[in-house]
């Protein structure tokens, strides 16, 4: 009886809380970026790239910008992995600059899962170093 008590309560503990659901549904969320939260990039041309956990709406995307100058050049259209997971946009990054980029904010919410569900905000900030 212990086991099955002691079973139940590590169940419990490892179900994630998710952010805001539609119905009985979780809220998508982000499982990686690249570059990933606070890492250190090259100058110049890179992959900026969103993957969630579970396929995502195609076509349907929201990449938002604090400001121009913590936002990186990027191409007009990101493209879907064919699992629907992952979003992804050439960009340039200038030397020395932090970037902030947020996937879904207020009321950009237009990442969302192919069943509706509006993704939980995630922000990443990067930087690019010097030549």
């Amino acid at each position: 009886m212990i086991f099955v008590t002691i079973s139940a309560i590590a169940f419990w503990m490892a179900v994630p809380t998710e952010g805001p659901a539609v119905g009985s549904q979780a809220a998508p969320h982000v499982i990686r970026t690249l570059p990933a939260a606070g890492a250190t990039i090259a100058p110049g041309p890179f992959l900026l790239s969103v993957t969630y956990d579970r396929p995502m709406r195609g076509g349907s995307y929201s990449f938002v910008q604090s400001s121009a100058d913590s936002y990186p050049a990027c191409s007009n259209r990101p493209t879907q992995s064919a699992d629907g997971r992952t979003f992804m946009m050439r960009c340039t990054a200038a030397p020395g600059r932090t970037y902030h980029v947020a996937f879904n904010e207020t009321p950009y919410m237009n990442f969302k899962s192919v069943d509706g569900v509006p993704a939980t905000p995630f922000h990443l900030t990067f930087t690019a170093g010097s030549y």
